[in-house]
């Protein structure tokens, strides 16, 4: 039974996934000579957080950015702190009611990264935050930030398109579903109460409404 629900709304899911797109399809170079893409891609997700009957946090994922001034590579991304600091006034003058949450990432596989199948992907947990993402969130929130939600958006494309299941991973705090020749999956990490503490795969569902990951799905009663 999961205690704490991530709930991503349709604009969102929009953005983060098309930002991972763009970053994993389009020809980021400079010049004519290089060939950059298949980078990871990064933005903020602003929201709100609510409470169940029985008492389970959920966190509203209302709206995604995309910051298109972090630096871009194949096995990373940086973000400025000045893009953050300049959404996050803008945020608080027009949109009060909206709060920081977290953010989101890419990963973006291909067979050049020796990643052979989707499966060989799950299996290998590349879908998963790495080591680098976690001390990066510690030091955010050591640096004050209350950040509460982290997203990672996987790609993988492979030659021929392969049909297979949407479905909810890691017990349910991940979704992976299709889009023509690609395997998207969309892993969720949350930090709560007094000392940020992590929450396990077992005690995190996101929620997908626009792909049809939904509570309606997961028998509500035993959710909420």
């Amino acid at each position: 039974m999961s205690n704490t629900i991530v709930s991503i709304s349709e604009q969102a899911f929009f953005t983060i996934v098309t930002a991972a797109l763009e970053a994993y399809k389009v020809d980021h170079s400079k010049l004519e000579d290089g060939s950059e893409i298949r980078l990871e891609t990064f933005g903020n997700l602003w929201g709100h957080e609510t409470f169940t009957k029985s008492d389970s946090i959920v966190y509203h994922v209302t709206y995604a950015d995309v910051s298109t001034s972090a630096s871009r590579e194949k096995s990373s991304v940086l973000p400025k702190d000045e893009a953050y600091e300049l959404k996050n006034q803008f945020v608080e003058y027009l949109f009060p009611e909206l709060k920081f949450l977290g953010d989101y990432h890419s990963h973006p596989y291909s067979k050049d990264d020796d990643v052979r199948t989707e499966l060989d992907l799950e299996r290998n947990e590349l879908h998963h935050f790495s080591p680098a993402d976690f001390k990066v969130v510690k030091e955010e929130q050591e640096n004050g930030k209350n950040y509460r939600v982290g997203l990672v958006v996987t790609v993988f494309e492979r030659d021929e398109q392969v049909e297979r299941k949407d479905a909810w991973m890691d017990e349910t705090s991940c979704v992976r579903f299709q889009y023509e020749s690609l395997t998207i999956w969309i892993k969720s990490y949350v930090w709560a109460g007094d000392e940020f503490r992590r929450r396990t795969d077992k005690k995190v569902t996101l929620v997908c409404p626009t792909i049809g990951f939904s509570l309606r799905e997961m028998r509500v009663a035993d959710l909420v």
